[in-house]
């Protein structure tokens, strides 16, 4: 396989430290000039009631309406007839005409200062070519609801009754969507109902009715039976030419049955999906036989074959030789300058080869080790060898809109996840073909739009993509076959610098790839229907109407038109399906047990002391009623006692007094320096705006703490005078303090000489020498979200002789792949034992030689840990897997898992909807109920 570099290796810029490069990372600055502030969140919003207008100038437009048609209000301040104009216009965007003069200088204001959003119907369509009515509804805020009526009450307008299901339910064929008022039998769904819905809403999406297909002969894994049925779906997605959802033909106009929209030219096809399959079951497997198996008119990409290949070469050895042999260029190519990004050829040892190479001068010897020898590789043979003969693909061929001359691939993904797509390339590709796949990271990385277009695979991170999108972004420019989102669901947030940069790619195929397509909402799943290009719910205001809005407020036609949505382009398979009664991958067991530690007589004093001292302070907040403000040295309070369930060395004693403070200004010092602590612990502390664990944490000046895009929301969308959402002190921008755990890791990290065990590393080691007893060649992963508690275990391994590989955020990108290729290793010198902290076990990682996980300490996000445990319990495990999780008896660990569970519920009722207020109420019951007040 062609890398334009050193044979799976990282150029000149290996040495630089990715997890700690901070250049490509969106910053504060940026995070709040992105956040939106333009139009305000449906979520909450209330229906203020309805009013009767009309559309003028309808001659003067070309835009045109059906009975029942949506329409959209758009504010025309630069009208040069009329400053308060509003103008209408249909679903695709064409103008329509313009509203009555009187109404619009009522609505201009309202519409100006985001006191409602105003949206329309028209009952009746276009009887004329003049006027027609219009039906106006206003949706907002509460406690905007009494300007709102009182300014159209200055223009002698009156709001009619709220008439929600007249709005929101789709009409029957005849009438359209907002037709004449009918009543409604249905009743709204209840919480629960609405919950068990949603939750089911990817459960039933693993019926596919495209069979099953192999995969090129490029590929040299044989896939399994769901990867195949997977490899058919994807493939008639992009081929096809059927209709988008929702569009039928009538009479020669295609017909919108949702929006009543009709339009004369065939709506476009969305060519792609969301792979939505469990984590572990391959979905990289199936998208790099999609890239390599589905190119133009269901062919496969045509790929170049290496002069000169054996598979007689020393395993673990990459061959040296001054400059490898150059292979002519495939046609089209351009020019590689020297340094120019990096590429690599990732290819089974087993299977070297003399490889193709564009003009670079030979790259510096890798420092990490070279990667072992496949234990499949004497597999690797012909494609009729590993497929039943099967010799090539042929694909249902697409209809003939697409630009056959696009190529390449381009997939983006987590920064964490980069160096698993390159170790799938090598596994699973030939040795004897030669895809060119390009790594766009580095300051170096080739910028030649020609180059980038020729190229079959170009691999990059959200990162880079951010970083490039607003300039002279060459991926942006790259007319791209397809385009692939690994870890898709982050882009949920739309007003994201990254999301920004993923939607303006241009792409004739687009996939997402997640695992978790929803995560809180089901407002996270707009920005993947925007990447889709899936009209007209791309554009947020129909995607509001139609379906965000009815399926929140328990509307049941609103939940089907859900359903169907997803259903058309997604396919989901866990672990635990089935198909025709047979499990859908057979994995072994894995068996969750909680182990109940005592901690010893000394610790139990330590730590007795310890919480009498919280109570007492977070007490007197409590019945001061400051407990937020003093959030800080809560928090510190909690963090001290959780540590002390683990080890009662992991932070130096500091007096939770704040009395001592002379002046308000040091307080709030103090405050921000302990949280500084709690947060450089590696706590995984929650984001009261996201309610999902803290990234990339920002702490404000009355010392909270909060991701960075959050906060920055916050104070885009409450510009005049931002409060903190905890204790509503006011917060700006040039106040808030971005957390650097650099700073505090010396300081942090438990003296050497000071070392002394406790109670849970006394049970740890028990389970471990137990193992090794009973069989050595069993491997483990220690997780834990302290990574100080990581240094302080590294004493107690070495000294029972344990061999030990660390993973956490502080390596670099070569070094993680080193230390996983360690870890994974069969050789009986390999480590068995991995220390993992929490946050670098979420994504991105294949840790299968792993079959015992030791959860050392719960986390405040229950999935988390879920997360850690899918990295060994997954597609190659072979043996029981054994989840241990330590628990301290009558302590405030006890008393998480008891709220977590409890918390869930909540989550469960609300449909995931919990508002800012209840956040706060539920944050100082937590408190309460923590310690046991």
């Amino acid at each position: 396989m062609q890398f334009v570099g050193r044979r799976f290796g990282w150029t000149d810029q290996s040495s630089v430290d990715l997890f700690g490069d901070r250049s490509e990372t969106e910053t504060l600055s940026q995070a709040l000039s992105t956040a939106a502030a333009d139009e305000a969140d449906a979520d909450g919003s209330v229906l203020f009631g309805t009013l009767r207008g009309n559309v003028v100038g309808l001659k003067y437009y070309t835009g045109v309406v059906n009975a029942g048609e949506m329409v959209s209000l758009v504010r025309q301040p630069q009208n040069q007839y009329d400053r308060n104009a509003v103008m209408v216009v249909n679903v695709y965007g064409s103008q329509v005409g313009h509203i009555k003069r009187e109404l619009a200088a009522a609505m201009a204001t309202i519409m100006d200062n985001n006191l409602a959003k105003v949206e329309g119907m028209v009952p009746s369509g276009m009887n004329n070519a003049f006027t027609m009515p219009v039906l106006l509804s206003f949706w907002g805020k509460e406690e905007s609801k009494d300007q709102v009526v009182g300014q159209l009450g200055r223009h002698r307008y009156k709001l009619g009754p709220p008439d929600s299901k007249r709005i929101m339910v789709p009409g029957n064929s005849s009438q359209g969507l907002y037709g004449p008022a009918r009543k409604s039998t249905a009743i709204p769904l209840t919480a629960k109902e609405l919950k068990n819905a949603f939750d089911s809403l990817f459960e039933d999406l693993m019926e596919v009715k495209n069979g099953e297909i192999e995969a090129a002969d490029a590929v040299c894994t044989p896939l399994l039976p769901h990867q195949k049925q997977a490899l058919a779906w994807m493939c008639a997605c992009e081929n096809n030419s059927a209709l988008p959802p929702f569009w039928e033909e009538r009479g020669g106009l295609f017909f919108n049955t949702l929006t009543c929209f009709s339009v004369r030219e065939r709506p476009q096809r969305t060519r792609g999906g969301i792979l939505a399959d469990d984590m572990g079951l391959g979905k990289t497997l199936t998208t790099i036989a999609l890239i390599l198996s589905n190119f133009h008119h269901g062919k496969p990409l045509p790929l170049g074959r290496c002069r000169k290949y054996s598979s007689d070469s020393k395993p673990g050895i990459t061959e040296k030789s001054p400059k490898p042999e150059k292979c002519a260029p495939k046609s089209g190519e351009g020019a590689h300058k020297e340094g120019s990004g990096s590429s690599v050829n990732p290819r089974s040892d087993s299977q070297q080869k003399t490889v193709c190479w564009e003009s670079i001068d030979f790259m510096k010897e890798l420092e990490a080790p070279p990667l072992q020898k496949k234990a499949k590789s004497k597999g690797r043979g012909t494609a009729s060898q590993s497929k039943k003969g099967v010799s090539s693909v042929h694909l249902p061929v697409m209809d003939g809109t697409e630009n056959s001359g696009a190529r390449a691939t381009l997939i983006i993904c987590p920064l964490s996840v980069l160096s698993n797509w390159l170790d799938q390339f090598e596994q699973h590709v030939r040795g004897d073909v030669e895809p060119r796949v390009y790594l766009y990271y580095g300051s170096e990385r080739s910028r030649d739009t020609s180059f980038l277009s020729a190229q079959d695979v170009v691999l990059t991170t959200y990162n880079v993509l951010s970083a490039d999108h607003g300039g002279t972004s060459p991926l942006h420019v790259v007319n791209w076959l397809r385009v692939v989102l690994d870890e898709g669901h982050v882009i949920r947030n739309p007003n994201a610098q990254q999301s920004k940069a993923v939607l303006a790619l241009n792409a004739h195929r687009r996939w997402i790839l997640s695992g978790t397509p929803i995560q809180n909402s089901v407002k996270d799943l707009w920005m993947l229907l925007a990447f889709l290009r899936l009209k007209p719910f791309d554009v947020k205001e129909w995607w509001t109407r139609v379906i965000q809005r009815p399926v929140t407020q328990g509307d049941q036609e609103g939940l089907v038109n859900l359903q169907t949505l997803v259903k058309c382009i997604t396919l989901r398979r866990t672990k635990n399906s089935e198909v025709a009664g047979r499990p859908l991958v057979v994995l072994p067991q894995k068996k969750v047990c909680v182990e109940y530690v005592t901690l010893s007589q000394r610790e139990r004093e330590e730590y007795e002391l310890a919480r009498t001292q919280g109570r007492t302070t977070i007490s007197r907040y409590v019945a001061d009623g400051t407990v937020l403000k003093n959030y800080a040295d809560v928090l510190a309070i909690l963090v001290r006692l959780r540590q002390h369930c683990c080890h009662c060395d992991l932070l130096p004693k500091t007096s939770s007094d704040n009395g001592l403070a002379a002046t308000p200004a040091e307080l709030r010092e103090r405050l921000v320096q302990r949280l500084r602590l709690v947060l450089a612990s590696g706590s995984d502390e929650e984001c009261p705006v996201c309610l999902d664990s803290v990234r990339l944490p920002v702490i404000t000046h009355c010392a909270h703490v909060y991701c960075r895009a959050c906060i920055a929301q916050v104070i885009s969308s409450e510009q005049e005078q931002a409060c903190c959402p905890l204790c509503r002190g006011q917060i700006r921008s040039s106040e808030l303090v971005e957390f650097v755990p650099e700073e505090l890791e010396e300081d942090n990290s438990p003296k050497p000489h000071a070392w002394r065990s406790s109670t849970k590393v006394e049970a740890l080691m028990s389970n471990l020498l137990a193992l090794r007893e009973s069989d050595s060649s069993i491997k483990s992963l220690v997780v834990s979200q302290f990574t100080c508690f990581l240094n302080l275990l590294e004493v107690p391994l070495r000294e029972h002789g344990f061999s030990y590989v660390r993973l956490d955020g502080s390596l670099s990108q070569k070094r993680r792949a080193q230390v996983i290729q360690e870890f994974q290793s069969s050789a009986p010198d390999s480590p068995l034992v991995m220390l993992l902290s929490l946050k670098a076990g979420g994504v991105g990682l294949n840790l299968t030689a792993a079959s015992q996980v030791f959860m050392m300490d719960p986390a405040w996000n229950p999935a988390a840990e879920d997360q850690c445990v899918d990295r060994c319990y997954r597609l190659g495990q072979k043996r029981d897997v054994t989840v241990t999780k330590f628990i301290v008896r009558n302590s405030v660990e006890e008393n998480m898992v008891e709220i977590q569970r409890r918390k869930k519920d909540l989550v469960e009722k609300t449909f995931g909807s919990e508002k800012p207020a209840d956040s706060k109420t539920s944050r100082i019951d937590h408190i309460r109920a923590l310690m046991e007040l």
